[in-house]
C-alpha cells in the first residue's frame, strides 16, 4: 500500500516504464505510468491517455460535444480508449460506441491496463478502418472520430477520396466528424491543407483547429453537418 502511494506521488516527477511490446502494425508500443495514470505510447507519439487525450478534450469542448445530442459514435483508431473515456467517463453520455482498432496488440494492452469492460454498449472490431467504413449496411453515426496513425504517420489511403466519401456516408444527417492530423513538417502540412479542402468538398463544411500534444502539432478537422448548407 505504502509503495503504491509512493509510486503514485513520484509519478508526477518521474515516468515509470511498465511494459514494452513490438507490434507488426504499430512498431514499438509502451505502457508508461506517469502523472498517476497509465498511458500508451509508440516510439514517437502518444496513442492514449497522454497529450492526445488532452487534444480531444479541448476539441470536444470547443464544439460543445458534452451538450450535444449523440446516440452513437464511431471511433476509427480506438487505441486504449481515450475518446470513449471522455464521452462516457467524463461526460457521462449513455451512447453506443463502435470502436475499430487494427492492431490486436493495442487491444490486448488496452484490456490489460485501461479496463475496457467499464464501457457500456461497446462494440470493438479488430479490423482495418478503411474496409470497415465501406460497409453500406452501417447505421449512420452522430459522432465519428478518425484518429489513425502508424507512429506518427497517417497511411495515404486514409486521406484519399474513397475513404472521405465513405466517411460522409456513415455520418448521420446532423452528425459531426473529428479528424485528427499530425503536422510534422512542410510536406505533411501541405498534405493536411489538401485534406482540409477535400473534406470541405466531399463531406461538408469543415473547420480547422490547431492544438498541441507535448511538442506535437495536431490539426483537428471538424465537419459539422448541422453547419453544412443543404
Amino acid at each position: 500500500m505504502i509503495k503504491s502511494v509512493i509510486r503514485f506521488l513520484s509519478s508526477f516527477l518521474v515516468t515509470y516504464p511498465i511494459e514494452e511490446r513490438k507490434s507488426e502494425v504499430s512498431g514499438k508500443l509502451e505502457i508508461l505510468y506517469t502523472n498517476g495514470k497509465y498511458v500508451l505510447d509508440t516510439a514517437r507519439v502518444n496513442y492514449s491517455f497522454g497529450g492526445l487525450h488532452r487534444v480531444f478534450q479541448k476539441a470536444f469542448s470547443q464544439f460543445r460535444i458534452k451538450d450535444r445530442k449523440i446516440k452513437n459514435v464511431l471511433i476509427l483508431g480506438f487505441g486504449g480508449g481515450s475518446v470513449a473515456s471522455i464521452l462516457q467517463g467524463e461526460y457521462g453520455k449513455d451512447i453506443e460506441i463502435t470502436g475499430v482498432e487494427k492492431d490486436e496488440m493495442v487491444i490486448e494492452l488496452a484490456k490489460k491496463y485501461f479496463s475496457l469492460d467499464k464501457y457500456k454498449k461497446l462494440s470493438l472490431h479488430s479490423t482495418d478502418a478503411y474496409d470497415f467504413v465501406q460497409n453500406s449496411s452501417l447505421t449512420p453515426f452522430d459522432l465519428v472520430v478518425v484518429d489513425i496513425f502508424v507512429d506518427p504517420i497517417i497511411p495515404e489511403k486514409f486521406q484519399d477520396e474513397n475513404f472521405l466519401s465513405a466517411l460522409s456516408k456513415v455520418l448521420s444527417p446532423e452528425g459531426i466528424l473529428f479528424y485528427n492530423f499530425i503536422a510534422r513538417d512542410e510536406k505533411t502540412r501541405d498534405k493536411g491543407a489538401h485534406l482540409y479542402k477535400q473534406m470541405n468538398n466531399l463531406i461538408g463544411h469543415t473547420e480547422w483547429i490547431r492544438l498541441f500534444a507535448r511538442s506535437t502539432e495536431n490539426w483537428v478537422f471538424v465537419c459539422d453537418k448541422i453547419k453544412t448548407p443543404k
